[in-house]
């Protein structure tokens, strides 16, 4: 994983800079106090972020995103207070985090497996899975290894808390549990390894196992009333759900998200891969049935282990719990963390009998047949494959660097885009025109007064000239095919004929909508006349953005939908990633 040492910042990385800076830049849409940079957008601030053109029209400025991670935090602050210049060294501090949190899982197999043989296994499972690499490649990321760390050890613990009988094990598993939940929301996961912990570990009769919890659930109870009395949480975004406040939302995400994630964990497609689900929705329809399949015929295999090994029961009942709060999150393998800890359990009870070639728990003669090709599976997708590839994950952020550095290349930037307004007419997806400003105002690069987001690329867009100030927009599809376009839009939040978005020197006019009442058709109209040399106009052609003239009034031009593997790649492949 130390191949991410070079890789650099990326993305929301200047974010969190322009947080710790505490600049004014773009409106002070980003002024946070040091330990509440996981503060991403709200009414308070959205509307500075719309104005300036970081966030898009359709974008809703109630929406929040709001994440009390203090901890992850404090360790970004040190970061900027020591060494703000030399990525390096935050790279190398996410690496520590992640050392901490193998050892902390050597530990905890070691105390939860007798067998160490199997301990090992599952250890190496979890260490060498190519999905670790996202402890290091993005440093924005980091509250994912840092919450697991502490989640990790504070199950060591609470485990020797409870084997030993000791109250001072006890009272540092509490601590370490809080200081998890401090660092990251999925540390909740926690709690399901505990719960399965009483049912399936300890000993006595359940409602006593149970009652000697009330400290973690007093705990859990105190961090969710001052979640939310302090403004945090997630409202008003299809990629993010609150169970509590909006469990169909959540529901639905969970039924799409589940055998996603856990066909991930068993060495299957990477989740991060299924964002792009939209550019081939017949593909990975059929994909999605085969990961149920795929996990249904898995937990088929293990059942006779689930029967008879309580740790394996432990291992299951915590891994599936786990799977609850990352599925109230868009898809990526960073989530697999927790899911993890149960799962290579799992994985390694099963492998374990054929690697020693000792007999394993009787099945029926048609999974008996499927056993030995499952298990081929496994080592050639976790034991071989993911070692190969985890160095290359580590350095994961460089492919997405190179996105936002040609999109950045292709935009002026020399002193006189300061007194312009920069129009995108179809960025690939509005990340690739939203971070350029950020990117240049945390770096000190000239970027422009303002920017406009008209439509994205994810299919083509028909643009028309009304009159001298106004464009008619068109996407073939409505304009929230592409995922990252709902990041601050959920259902609830509906549009009309005739609505009007004012964004200071543009009003965009919603003019059609679907029977969804989705935005399908927009008028943009523009303070001054189109050619207007305050305005910068930029369209996406292939792998960068290009100069683009407004069509004469009366006139039309359709521009392509992207290719996104020439988006990603920089260069043209012989098929095309359209939707």
């Amino acid at each position: 994983m130390l191949t991410s040492l070079d890789t650099g910042l990326m993305g929301d990385d200047y974010v969190h800079l322009l947080m710790l800076d505490g600049s004014h830049e773009l409106g002070g849409g980003f002024l946070r106090a040091p330990l509440d940079i996981f503060r991403f957008c709200g009414p308070r601030f959205s509307p500075l972020l719309i104005r300036d053109g970081v966030f898009t029209w359709w974008d809703d400025p109630s929406t929040k995103l709001n994440f009390w991670r203090p901890v992850s935090s404090l360790t970004h602050y040190l970061d900027h207070a020591l060494w703000r210049d030399t990525p390096w060294l935050m790279h190398l501090q996410c690496w520590v985090w992640g050392v901490i949190l193998l050892l902390g899982v050597r530990a905890l197999y070691r105390v939860l497996i007798a067998d160490r043989f199997v301990a090992t296994l599952a250890l190496a499972l979890y260490a060498l899975d190519d999905a670790r690499g996202w402890f290091v490649c993005w440093i924005a990321a980091r509250n994912a290894v840092v919450a697991t760390s502490f989640s990790v050890w504070a199950l060591v613990f609470y485990h020797r808390g409870r084997a030993q009988r000791s109250q001072l094990a006890g009272v540092v598993s509490l601590a370490l549990l809080a200081l998890a939940l401090l660092a990251g929301e999925g540390s909740i996961a926690t709690y399901g390894y505990i719960f399965a912990s009483a049912l399936f570990l300890e000993h006595g009769a359940l409602g006593k196992r149970l009652l000697r919890l009330w400290p973690q659930a007093l705990l859990l109870v105190a961090w969710r009333v001052a979640y939310r009395a302090l403004d945090y949480g997630v409202s008003g975004s299809a990629l993010y759900a609150d169970p509590l406040s909006t469990p169909l939302h959540f529901l639905r995400l969970l039924v799409e998200h589940a055998p996603i994630l856990l066909q991930a964990q068993l060495g299957g497609m990477w989740s991060d891969t299924w964002n792009s689900s939209f550019m081939y929705p017949t593909l990975f329809g059929a994909i999605y049935l085969a990961s149920v399949a795929g996990v249904a015929l898995f937990g088929a295999l293990l059942a006779p282990h689930v029967k008879r090994q309580p740790v394996v029961r432990y291992a299951l009942f915590g891994a599936l719990l786990a799977v609850l709060p990352a599925s109230a999150a868009f898809l990526a393998d960073r989530l697999l963390t927790w899911i993890a800890l149960g799962a290579c359990i799992l994985v390694a009870e099963l492998l374990a009998p054929q690697l020693r070639r000792q007999a394993g728990p009787p099945l029926s003669p048609a999974l008996a047949r499927s056993l030995p090709s499952v298990v081929f599976l496994l080592v050639l997708a976790n034991l071989v494959f993911a070692p190969l590839f985890l160095p290359s994950r580590a350095r994961g952020n460089v492919a997405l660097q190179d996105v936002l550095s040609r999109a950045d290349g292709s935009v002026p930037s020399d002193p006189s885009i300061r007194d312009k307004t920069l129009v995108f007419v179809n960025p690939p997806a509005f990340p690739l025109a939203g971070y350029i400003p950020i990117m240049r105002a945390a770096q000190g690069v000239p970027r422009a007064r303002a920017q406009r987001i008209l439509a994205t690329a994810t299919t083509e867009v028909t643009v028309s000239r009304v009159d001298e100030h106004t464009l008619r927009v068109r996407p073939r599809a409505h304009f929230f095919t592409n995922p990252a376009s709902r990041l601050m839009w959920d259902q609830s939040r509906v549009f009309h004929v005739g609505e009007h978005i004012a964004l200071g020197d543009v009003d965009v006019r919603i003019s059609e909508v679907t029977a969804e009442h989705l935005p399908i058709e927009i008028e943009a109209r523009f303070a001054k006349v189109l050619e207007d040399p305050s305005y910068v106009w930029r369209q996406w052609l292939g792998a960068r953005y290009a100069p683009f003239a407004p069509p004469p009034v009366g006139q039309r031009v359709v521009l392509p939908a992207a290719d996104y593997m020439q988006v990603l790649l920089g260069k043209k492949l012989p098929f095309e990633a359209r939707y």
